[in-house]
C-alpha cells in the first residue's frame, strides 16, 4: 500500500509518467462493441472502398461526424456508419484490426458485443458474419496473443421473436467463439420484459447473460434485467443511484456493472466526467468494471478511461489496480483461467510499479 500511495503522488507531479504507466497496465474489456471500435483509419478505408460519403474527405471530417447531441443522434450516426459494411468478410478485417489496436493498450482479454442483425438490410447473414468475426479473433490471438470471446447483441428494437431466430442461428457457435447474449439499442422504448422467455431459453442452452440497462432508462430498466432476464452482468447501470434500494441490492449481490464513463458523457446521459457516479459506486462497494464501449465513436480508449478516473475523479493507483482485477472477476472466463489471469495481472502490476517508481525517483533526484 505504501508503494501505491507514494507513486500516486508522483503520478500527479509527472503527467507523462502516469500516462505511460496507465497505458502499460494489464486490462480487460467486458463492454465493447466491435463495430464501434473500428480504428478510425480502418473505418475511413471502408468508407472510401464503398464509394465514399459527401461530407467525409479526411480523417478529421470523420472525427467531426462522430459527435452527438444525445443518445438518439448517436444511434443515427451508428446506423450511417453501418451502411459502409457491406460484405460478411468485412468482419474478419474489422475484428482483427480492433483486437490489434486493443493489444497495443495491453488489453489481455475481451468480451466483445457484435450486432449481426444490423446488417440484414445489406443482405448479410448472422452465421456468415459470426464465422468471419471468429476468423478475425483467432488470427488476432495468433498474431498478438489477445484472447477474446463474443457476445451477440440481439438488438432489443427488433423484438423478441426476431431475437429468438438469431439465437437459433448463433447457437451452433456457442463455445466455439460465442459465449453470451445481450440486448442493446433503444432501452427507453423497448423494455426488457418481453425478452424474458428468450433469455430463459438462452440460459438453458448455456449462453451467459448480460443486457444494456440503466444507460438511457432508469432503475426500472435495471431491475427488469435482474428480475426478468436473470442477467449475470449489467451493461452500464449508470442510473442505479436513482434508487437507493437498487444500490443496496447491487452491493449485496455483487452483480457486476459494465461501466462506460466517456460513453455516458458523450451521449449526454451525464453532463460531465465529474458528475458520473462511478466513484460513488466504487466507494460504496459495488462491483464496478471499466470499459470503453465504442471507443472510436467516442474518441476514447480504455487507457483514457482509466486516466480520467485518476485525473478527474481522484481514483488512487490501488483503486485502479482493483478495477482491473474486477474485470477478471466479472468476466465469463472459466474459474481456472481467472486464477491464471489474476496471477499474471499481479505480476505485471508489481513489475510496472518497480519500473516507474525507480524512474520517477531518478527524475526527482536530478
Amino acid at each position: 500500500m505504501v508503494k501505491y500511495n507514494a507513486y500516486v503522488e508522483e503520478m500527479h507531479k509527472h503527467a507523462e509518467a502516469s500516462i505511460r504507466l496507465i497505458s502499460e497496465i494489464p486490462k480487460i474489456e467486458l463492454h465493447l462493441h466491435l463495430e464501434g471500435a473500428i480504428p478510425l483509419s480502418t473505418l475511413f478505408d471502408l468508407i472510401k472502398k464503398r464509394g465514399g460519403a459527401p461530407s467525409i474527405s479526411s480523417l478529421e471530417d470523420l472525427k467531426k461526424k462522430l459527435t452527438y447531441r444525445d443518445f438518439s443522434h448517436f444511434i443515427e450516426v451508428w446506423t450511417w456508419k453501418n451502411t459502409f459494411i457491406q460484405e460478411e468478410r468485412d468482419f474478419e478485417e474489422i475484428t482483427y484490426h480492433v483486437l490489434r489496436s486493443l493489444s497495443k493498450l495491453n488489453v489481455k482479454y475481451l468480451e466483445a458485443f457484435y450486432s449481426p442483425g444490423d446488417y440484414l438490410r445489406q443482405g448479410l447473414s448472422v452465421p456468415k458474419i459470426t464465422e468471419y468475426v471468429i476468423k478475425g479473433k483467432e488470427k488476432a490471438y495468433s498474431d498478438f496473443g489477445i484472447r477474446s470471446e463474443l457476445i451477440i447483441d440481439l438488438i432489443r428494437d427488433h423484438g423478441p421473436k426476431v431475437g429468438m431466430q438469431r439465437l437459433d442461428e448463433v447457437t451452433p457457435y456457442l463455445h466455439k467463439g460465442v459465449i453470451g447474449i445481450g440486448i442493446g439499442g433503444s432501452e427507453q422504448t423497448f423494455p426488457a420484459g418481453p425478452y424474458r422467455d428468450l433469455y430463459r431459453e438462452a440460459r438453458r442452452r448455456g449462453f451467459r447473460l448480460t443486457a444494456h440497462a440503466g444507460e438511457v432508462a432508469g432503475p426500472v430498466s435495471i431491475w427488469a434485467a435482474i428480475r426478468k432476464l436473470k442477467c449475470e452482468r449489467i451493461g452500464h447501470g449508470a442510473r442505479a443511484n436513482e434508487d437507493l434500494q437498487l444500490l443496496s441490492f447491487l452491493k449485496k449481490s455483487q452483480i457486476p456493472l459494465e461501466m462506460c464513463v466517456t460513453s455516458n458523457v458523450k451521449t449526454n446521459v451525464f453532463k460531465s466526467i465529474k458528475s458520473h457516479p462511478i466513484k460513488q459506486y466504487y466507494n460504496n462497494g459495488l462491483m464496478v468494471t471499466v470499459n470503453s464501449d465504442d471507443p472510436t465513436m467516442f474518441n476514447t480508449t480504455i487507457t483514457q478511461e482509466y486516466l480520467q478516473l485518476v485525473n478527474e475523479l481522484n481514483f488512487s493507483l490501488q483503486d485502479i489496480k482493483q478495477l482491473t482485477l474486477n474485470g477478471i472477476e466479472a468476466s465469463f472466463m472459466p474459474y481456472e483461467m481467472k486464477e491464471k489471469m489474476e496471477h499474471k495481472f499481479h505480476e505485471e502490476w508489481e513489475k510496472l510499479l518497480d519500473k516507474y517508481s525507480n524512474s520517477t525517483v531518478t527524475v526527482s533526484d536530478k
